[in-house]
């Protein structure tokens, strides 16, 4: 079974659309796990869990421990939220800490790394590999990464009006008038851009190759 991990609040969202084209492309079964459903707190750094290799707190993240460490693989999706990888990912990545001590549960396991953003999602690309490789020692397969160009200036109800949000220190004045009128949509799906979609689809091929 290959674990599916993400944390983007949108349900069936680019995240999740782009994180199931990459499991489905390995032809593996697997188990989607979107963290905006779960309840998991903060490390509370007791560090309990060197002994049993367990947190010590029964949250949401207490089942999700077996599945992870019986897993063949990760494939792990997260979104940029100012620049870095949104709070929802860094709790989970942070509460793998048990898997951590003497024995890491996750070396050299093949890990896949996906994520978006608003703006460029390398950000939080960056913030997972960093975690699942040189914390974790997972073994980092590749990404696929995917602009939407939907920052959260398109919904907030000020858009370009708003002197220091993203329409008005990164559009053009053109892009910027469309948006105070009312015209058009700049919202992007993933399916819709060929190399995004085959970039996930290569990127499912190659983690089955490092199962395999």
């Amino acid at each position: 079974m290959l674990a599916v991990v993400h944390s983007s609040p949108q349900k069936n969202g680019n995240l999740e659309r782009m994180v199931v084209r990459t499991a489905e492309a390995t032809g593996y079964d697997y188990r989607l796990i979107r963290l905006a459903d779960l309840k998991i707190g903060a490390c509370n750094g007791c560090i309990r869990c060197a002994h049993g290799k367990r947190c010590v707190q029964q949250d949401d993240m207490a089942p999700l421990y077996n599945e992870l460490e019986s897993a063949v693989g990760l494939i792990m999706g997260g979104v940029n939220y100012n620049g870095r990888v949104n709070a929802t990912a860094h709790l989970f990545l942070e509460r793998l800490y048990p898997l951590y001590h003497r024995n890491p549960a996750f070396r050299d396991k093949p890990a896949a790394v996906v994520a978006v953003g608003g703006e460029a999602p390398d950000p939080a690309a960056s913030d997972i590999i960093e975690y699942l490789r040189d914390i974790y020692f997972f073994r980092i397969i590749g990404t696929a990464l995917f602009t939407s160009d939907n920052p959260p200036c398109l919904t907030c109800g000020y858009g370009a009006t708003c002197p220091v949000g993203i329409p008005a220190l990164h559009w053009t004045r053109e892009d910027c008038e469309a948006l105070k009128h009312g015209h058009g949509s700049r919202f992007r799906c993933f399916e819709n851009d060929p190399e995004t979609a085959r970039a996930c689809e290569r990127l499912g091929t190659t983690l089955r190759k490092s199962i395999g």
